[in-house]
């Protein structure tokens, strides 16, 4: 039987944190200072207590606020601005080929910009499908009911996946339920929920 290998897009498949991060963070704040019109620095402090509290800015802004998602997300991922930050790299297209099995994209971002920084990879037909913030009705990572919602649409069962992360919430969620799981990270990160560690994407291989 062959895998399913899920990924994550920021940080996995491409780096996000040295440009892409912090011009999202820098929108986010913008956003929530002029729509409830509090100063940069209370709207930054309220995002922090956001992601403790329900992991993203957007969960915190549709349960207090009843933020439209669908504004926020647009207004927050410029997809053509963005997308303009990402390195092709030949090693990562190697990668993905050479893996036998179904492969997919399960991000916390929204649907267009994933697309547009998938297609600036160049790396669009290796995927059969995206799975982002939207079909999960807004439930980020690494809620169990963001996997169990993407494992029903794939008609799978866990043990069939192989989940492959830079984040450790979300790779100990994926463990949770029966997946493998493979962390992304130069660090050395050693828990109980990690099967294999690789230091960048293009390490990674077929396993059994």
């Amino acid at each position: 039987m062959s895998k399913i290998w899920i990924f994550d897009l920021d940080d996995t498949l491409h780096d996000a944190s040295s440009k892409i991060f912090p011009r999202i963070n820098q929108s986010m704040t913008a956003y929530v200072s002029e729509k409830l019109n509090i100063s940069q620095d209370a709207a930054h402090d309220l995002r922090d207590q956001y992601w403790k509290v329900y992991g993203a800015t957007l969960k915190g802004l549709i349960e207090n606020y009843g933020v439209e998602p669908k504004e926020f997300l647009m207004k927050t991922h410029d997809a053509e601005e963005l997308s303009g930050f990402v390195k092709q790299s030949h090693n990562l297209k190697n990668t993905l080929k050479k893996l036998k099995g179904k492969k997919i994209v399960f991000t916390n971002a929204p649907l267009h910009y994933a697309v547009a920084i998938i297609k600036s990879l160049k790396i669009q037909k290796y995927f059969s499908a995206v799975y982002s913030i939207e079909s999960t009705n807004y439930n980020p990572k690494p809620s169990l009911y963001a996997f169990r919602k993407i494992l029903r649409h794939l008609g799978k069962k866990a043990h069939q996946c192989v989940m492959v992360e830079d984040d450790l919430a979300n790779l100990k969620t994926a463990h949770k339920i029966g997946m493998k799981t493979v962390l992304v990270s130069k660090k050395n990160k050693k828990t109980v929920f990690i099967n294999k560690r690789i230091t960048k994407i293009t390490q990674l291989k077929q396993y059994n």
